[in-house]
């Protein structure tokens, strides 16, 4: 279960892939724009500069979102694409939160809620994550979650458009820890399915629904 559609028709995924393939984008090229795009992003958080800091975010995240798309239209799939673009993943959602926890620790505006709501949202984001990728080392797939990455950036764009950092971080908090929850219960579940010799059918991926983004899978490069 997940809060938000994670899909689109793979007719329109391939179109938008290969419109913008024709630009010249390679698939890790718009990884790169959309992790130096979350840098900035971070950066702009870190002076306090919120509402840019969000326009940003949602533009560095659609370039990101992408990557699967062309891929898939230039046949460009490879195992380093996806050791790549999951990592630029990890280091997009921390370079944000980090901006964050630069600005409310700063001494004249020092926030120690926020401060910890920061650090248990970094926690729970990367169990998300880990949760994930473990269960993949035992052929378990997971791709739902109340929320993922594309939940995440969706939040934390509200809140930094919206200027309400200490309620969206209350938020991201407990859903990301949730999510983790929610991610071991499946794994723990299809594990025992295995153990008992059962079929496991329980989240399997669906190559027309993938994962964290509505353009394509951005983990088949």
């Amino acid at each position: 279960m997940s809060l938000l559609p994670h899909s689109i028709s793979t007719d329109i995924s391939e179109r938008l892939g290969r419109a913008v393939a024709r630009t010249g984008l390679t698939p890790n090229a718009l990884t790169v724009i959309g992790l130096l795009g979350m840098g900035g992003a971070g950066a702009f958080a870190a002076h306090g500069m919120f509402w840019q800091a969000g326009i940003t975010m949602l533009a560095a995240a659609f370039f990101d979102l992408l990557d699967g798309a062309v891929a898939r239209a230039t046949d460009r799939a490879s195992d380093w694409g996806a050791v790549f673009d999951a990592v630029s993943d990890r280091l997009a959602d921390f370079a944000l939160l980090f901006g964050l926890l630069i600005w409310y620790s700063a001494a004249e505006r020092f926030d120690r809620t926020a401060i910890v709501l920061i650090g248990v949202s970094l926690f729970g984001s990367m169990m998300v994550s880990y949760t994930r990728s473990k269960a993949g080392e035992f052929g378990i797939s997971i791709r739902t979650g109340l929320g993922t990455r594309l939940e995440r950036v969706l939040i934390l764009s509200i809140g930094l458009l919206s200027a309400q950092i200490l309620p969206i971080l209350w938020i991201l908090a407990v859903l990301t820890n949730l999510t983790a929850l929610q991610r071991w219960f499946i794994t723990w579940r299809a594990m025992r399915a295995i153990e008992q010799g059962a079929p496991v059918i329980e989240d399997q991926p669906d190559p027309n629904d993938p994962p964290d983004s509505p353009f394509g899978s951005s983990t088949r490069r």
